[in-house]
């Protein structure tokens, strides 16, 4: 009994740990996420100027404003670690939107250094990866950041 009871919560403890799903509250309200996507949206999306967007397979990344704006002194002008996942349904499956351009999946940003969204006014950023019908991948929040 106590074998099978041990076998039961390690199974169960492993079968969590190769879930990559995490809980990102957003407005107050707890949202699932996934940060397990097909392949093509891992990598860093970029501009021309300097600000970029990293989203890394163990999901994490990093976020980097082309323009920083307004700020509290307090709030160093830096890059910003993220912890990072696209939204899913109540099924388990990801969020995504057809578009004229192609889809949009809704993607939820949480830093998780000193500097945060809205010159550190705002923990969690709400924020669109884009699939556009020629292949290419972008990011809703700058123009012209696109998947390298």
């Amino acid at each position: 009994m106590k074998f099978s009871l041990l076998l039961s919560f390690s199974l169960l403890a492993l079968w969590g740990a190769n879930q990559k799903h995490r809980t990102i509250e957003y407005n107050g309200k707890p949202v699932e996420t996934t940060y397990e996507v097909p392949m093509q949206f891992y990598g860093t999306y970029a501009g021309h100027k300097t600000g970029y967007l990293e989203l890394h397979e163990d999901g994490t990344g990093v976020y980097n404003y082309d323009v920083f704006g307004f700020a509290p002194q307090g709030c160093k002008k830096d890059i910003i670690k993220i912890e990072w996942g696209f939204l899913l349904d109540e099924n388990d499956s990801i969020v995504s939107f057809s578009r004229e351009y192609g889809r949009s999946y809704p993607i939820l940003m949480r830093s998780i250094s000193n500097t945060s969204f809205q010159g550190c006014r705002k923990e969690v950023m709400l924020d669109f990866i884009m699939e556009y019908k020629n292949g290419s991948i972008g990011v809703s929040s700058s123009d012209d950041w696109v998947k390298e």
